[in-house]
């Protein structure tokens, strides 16, 4: 639960360690999440943009992922979005990205994205901002777009709201089958 949602509208549930498994009366949720998305519409104007990557595969016409991959200077660099409040970017091991992580997924999928060139020749003149201490980068919105444009990744913004409400209708059309099964609702906290 996003902490600026936590505070004004308390889960049906008490919150655990991550990881844990939480079961709640599917018709306590149901009757939760109609106020948590009345309460989410009244106080979203304060709440951030979110985002979101996409990937457009050659081989469908669905979305896939929320990572994507580009080169600058002799690293490779992953930018990974699921309704975050920012875009960061993070350096990959050496070797890690083309010697394990497209080739497995290659064998999974029977595709292997594409590595975005290298941004110094993609974006001329956009550099990387120092890193963090955590090691992440922060990436504008505008420079994302620059960086992969006509390369068939999609940066989708979504206001936190929206983003929230269309999270607990999901969530609901599950408790609303758990309560016709007469079953509890079984989250995972992650």
């Amino acid at each position: 639960m996003a902490p600026e949602f936590e505070s004004g509208c308390p889960l049906p549930f008490a919150s655990g360690p991550d990881g844990d498994d939480i079961s709640v009366a599917a018709a306590d949720f149901v009757a939760w999440q109609a106020r948590a998305a009345d309460d989410a519409r009244a106080a979203s104007a304060g709440w951030p943009t979110v985002y979101r990557v996409w990937l457009q595969r050659p081989d469908t016409t669905d979305r896939t992922g929320r990572a994507v991959y580009f080169q600058a200077g002799d690293d490779d660099y992953a930018v990974f979005a699921s309704l975050t409040p920012r875009l960061l970017v993070h350096k990959l091991p050496a070797g890690w990205l083309r010697g394990k992580l497209l080739p497995a997924q290659r064998q999974s999928t029977g595709y292997a994205q594409t590595v975005i060139p290298r941004l110094e020749i993609q974006v001329p003149g956009l550099a990387l901002r120092p890193a963090d201490d955590d090691g992440s980068i922060a990436l504008s919105p505008r420079s994302f777009e620059e960086l992969f444009v006509d390369s068939g990744v999609e940066l989708e913004a979504v206001p936190f709201g929206d983003a929230f409400a269309r999270e607990l209708r999901e969530l609901a059309a599950a408790a609303a089958h758990a309560r016709t099964c007469g079953r509890p609702l079984r989250l995972h906290q992650v």
